[in-house]
C-alpha cells in the first residue's frame, strides 16, 4: 500500500464510495464499475489499489477494527463485542438487513470473519485456550442476539453471554 498522498486520497474515497452504494443496495449488485462512478475515479485507478469488491471491502473492515484496542483483562469487557454492539447500534436497520440476507451473501460471512479474527486477538491476549474457536462462537452468536434482541442492555447481554463461555 503506498503512502503517496494521491493514492491515499484515492483509496479513501473507494472506500467512502462503497459504504454510500452498501446503504443503498445489495452487494451482489454493486460493481468495481459503480463504485469508481460513484467515486469519480476511473476503473484502472480501482485496480490499481485493489483486485476486487471484496478486497476493497476487507480493507473497510481491517480500517474499522483496527480502531479497537484490546482489553488484556478478564475483568475487563470484551472491546470488540463493545465495538460490535455501537456498530450496530449505529446503523440497526442495515444490520438487520444483512442478518436477515438482504445484503448479499457475501457482505455478512466478511464482517463475521473479520470481528472473528479481532476478537481471537483480543482472547489469545487474554490468555484464552481455543481462542479461535472461542471467537467464533461469541462472534455467531452475539450477530445473532443483536438480530434478535428488542431493547434492554444489550451491551451488557452480550458481554455477559461470553463470559459465561471464558470462564
Amino acid at each position: 500500500m503506498s503512502d503517496d498522498p494521491r493514492a491515499v486520497r484515492t483509496r479513501a474515497t473507494l472506500k467512502e464510495a462503497l459504504m454510500q452504494l452498501l446503504q443503498q443496495g445489495d452487494w451482489s449488485e454493486i460493481t468495481a464499475s459503480a463504485i469508481c462512478r460513484r467515486a469519480g475515479v476511473a476503473r484502472s485507478s480501482f485496480y490499481e489499489h485493489f483486485d476486487t469488491k471484496a478486497d476493497l471491502l476487507d480493507e473497510i473492515f481491517s480500517d474499522m477494527l483496527g480502531d479497537i484496542k484490546p482489553s488484556t483483562r478478564p475483568s475487563e469487557p470484551l472491546a470488540t463485542l463493545n465495538w460490535l454492539v455501537s456498530h450496530v447500534r449505529a446503523a440497526p436497520d442495515f444490520f438487520a438487513g444483512a442478518m436477515a440476507g438482504k445484503r448479499g451473501d457475501a457482505l455478512l460471512p466478511r464482517f463475521r470473519t473479520a470481528l472473528k479474527v479481532r476478537l481471537e486477538l483480543e482472547l489469545s491476549l487474554r490468555g484464552v485456550q481455543d481462542a479461535s474457536a472461542k471467537a467464533a462462537y461469541i462472534i455467531g452468536g452475539s450477530m445473532s442476539y443483536l438480530a434478535e434482541a428488542k431493547g434492554g442492555d444489550v451491551r451488557e447481554t452480550v458481554q455477559k453471554l461470553a463470559m459465561r463461555l471464558l470462564v
